[in-house]
This record gives structure tokens, sequence and C-alpha cells, in this order.
């Protein structure tokens, strides 16, 4: 049984483990705002490489294991040449005038994260009026060695018909 003597020095050892525990959290909030910040500063650049029509710099922004799984087809694109290949046949003919994702949330586990978002994309093939498509997205991030966050998964969801 304790002693009032050892109750009264467990208050302040309970109390300074819960602040500590209470801590963390926003320790965590401030990683998981900096992985935020690094993915949305990563999709304005591939927004911008969409636009330009450079597959190249679209590719540099996955992971050397990189993985696109387009949608309306059974295909994986895998590495940065398969994804380089993708991407220029998805800009051969075609222009894209502009690029718009929107972050919804963004979650973390040690050196992954995953991304959901919406996405709409104003592209014109040839002479023919431009055309606004408009979906949803999920993307996995890895963390690389030198804290670059590069996309690992992108999986788009093109919203239906209207």
């Amino acid at each position: 049984m304790r002693t009032p003597s050892a109750a009264r020095h467990a208050i302040p050892l309970l109390l300074a483990a819960f602040a500590c525990a209470h801590a963390s959290p926003s320790a965590s909030s401030d990683a998981l705002a900096e992985t935020r910040a690094s993915i949305e500063a990563t999709n304005a650049r591939f927004s911008e490489a969409m636009k330009r029509g450079d597959p190249e710099a679209v590719a540099q922004l996955f992971s050397e294991d990189g993985e696109a799984i387009p949608p309306g087809g059974k295909a994986f694109f895998s590495g940065r040449q398969g994804l380089r290949d993708y991407y220029a046949g998805r800009m051969r003919g075609t222009r894209f005038l502009d690029v718009v994702l929107t972050t919804v949330s963004v979650e973390a586990s040690g050196d992954l994260a995953w991304e959901t978002g919406t996405n709409r994309l104003t592209v014109q093939a040839g002479d023919a009026p431009p055309v606004t498509w408009t979906g949803r997205y999920l993307a996995v991030w890895k963390r690389q060695a030198d804290g670059r966050w590069l996309i690992r998964v992108d999986a788009v969801i093109p919203d239906p018909p209207s």
C-alpha cells in the first residue's frame, strides 16, 4: 500500500508523463504538415510539367520503382522509362492546357505517405475544342534518402460522365 508521501511524488511523475505523451502529436502534426507541403509542391511541378508537355520531368517526380495505374486500362506503367513512355504517349497529339491537383488529405507512416485528392484537366487534341476532365486520385508517396517525397503509385479515378 502506498503512503501519502509516495502518492505525492507519483502525481508529478504522472503529470510529466501525460505532458510528454501529448507533446508527440504536435510534433507529428508538424511533420505531417511538412509532408503535405512537400507533396503539394511536387504536385505543382507535376502540373507544370504536364502543361509544358515534358514527360521526362513528370517521370522524375516518381520514385525509381514508381507506378502509374491509368484509368480505363488494365496496364501498369512502372519504372522511370515506363512512366516516361506512358506520359509521352498521353502528350502525343494532346496539349494539357490546365492541370489542377487539389490535395484533400495526407497521412503518413515512416517513409510512406498516402494522399487523396481531386483533379481537373483541360486538354486539347489537335484542333478540337478543349475538353475538361475531372476525377479523384490516390497517390502513395515514398520518402527518398535525401528527404524528398516522390510518387510511388499514382491511381486516377475519373468522374463518371454527367
